[in-house]
């Protein structure tokens, strides 16, 4: 049987088709599930869960074989103890509260994970790292699905296996970055800048989180392995 992968949703509010009726939502880019569907998972909703019930969320990432954390809005600084700089995009604090307690029960379960450019900055800050709140020339939307800059893989590291390459290319669609890293959390790949684009985790190696977006270049089969890896 095919395996079912759980992929995090945000709240959208929603127009219905006469623009009487606004109707909140729980979306889920199609990027991720076309990712998930070539790479031969079954991609599954995760609703938006009360990040309290700690109890509820085990059972609930009890039915999935592993776990996607999707990109979006910038992390609230708040989360890491910063002030908001001017730089700083809009935030969700509700959907900080479910990604983080999310990403929190899957670093405890050592479930199997891969989260996805805001989805590495909220493993990091779940594991008390911080982020640079904006960087310059790092997001580049109109290649969306196409090679924007190199990355290199450590040697020897969970990554590298997975995608079977150390120097490489990626897209990039993002303004922040991570900065101090978190307990536990190893940087395995580097922009040509320098700018940190993947981790892992020491107590959690089946976690893998990425600053680019493979859902989006999934045509390419080292960026697709990584969707292929979760089960």
């Amino acid at each position: 049987m095919k395996p079912l992968v759980g992929v995090t949703a945000h709240r959208i509010v929603v127009q219905d088709v006469d623009d009487v009726v606004a109707m909140p939502h729980e979306a889920v880019a199609s990027f991720y599930v076309r990712a998930l569907h070539k790479a031969g998972a079954i991609p599954v909703v995760l609703p938006v869960v009360d990040p309290d019930d700690h109890d509820g969320l085990d059972q609930l990432l009890d039915r999935f074989a592993a776990i996607v954390i999707t990109g979006g809005a910038d992390v609230d600084p708040t989360n890491y103890g910063a002030p908001v700089a001017a730089a700083c995009g809009p935030v969700q604090p509700d959907r900080d509260r479910i990604d983080l307690a999310v990403a929190r029960s899957c670093l405890a379960r050592n479930q199997p994970t891969l989260a996805i450019c805001r989805g590495i900055q909220v493993v990091n800050v779940a594991l008390g790292g911080t982020l640079v709140q904006h960087i310059d020339d790092h997001m580049v939307v109109e290649r969306y699905n196409s090679e924007v800059h190199g990355i290199s893989v450590e040697p020897g590291s969970r990554l590298a296996t997975i995608m079977g390459v150390t120097e490489y290319w990626s897209n990039s669609l993002h303004h922040q970055c991570l900065d101090r890293l978190g307990e536990g959390v190893r940087a395995v790949a580097h922009a040509d800048d320098g700018t940190i684009e993947a981790i892992e985790i020491d107590h959690a190696p089946n976690v893998v989180a990425v600053q680019w977006h493979p859902e989006m270049i999934r045509h390419d089969p080292a960026h697709l392995a990584l969707f292929r890896a979760l089960h």
